[in-house]
């Protein structure tokens, strides 16, 4: 396991404990992560890039969204999740030309999904 990444798996495996965590390590220093129900069955399976291993705010940022995946995937929203949604989140884009990710965008829940909550 490459220390780069070792406090970024914790933090992982604390964050989705319930859903069993599994971590394979990729050539170009990414971490794929595999999210599984009580059925053993996959249910989310996410890549965690080296930018996000050495950045608290890019890690905590992931964790926020594939949060908001799982929710969306389980079903209507519940109040007690309503706060997810709320949240404003940057989006990675891709910039043409030079193939780097950057914060681009600020994303609000849309006023459907307020009007649920």
């Amino acid at each position: 396991m490459p220390a780069i990444s070792n406090a970024a798996i914790e933090y992982l495996q604390n964050q989705f404990r319930a859903y069993a965590p599994q971590f394979s390590y990729r050539p170009d220093g990414s971490v794929l992560m595999d999210l599984h129900d009580a059925n053993g069955e996959r249910i989310a399976l996410r890549v965690l890039h080296k930018e996000e291993q050495e950045n608290d705010v890019l890690l905590n940022s992931l964790v926020e969204r594939i949060r908001r995946d799982l929710i969306t995937e389980s079903g209507p929203l519940q109040p007690d999740n309503v706060d997810w949604f709320l949240k404003r989140i940057e989006l990675r884009t891709f910039v043409p030309g030079n193939y780097r990710h950057r914060p681009r965008k600020i994303v609000v829940a849309g006023e459907r999904l307020r009007a649920l909550a």
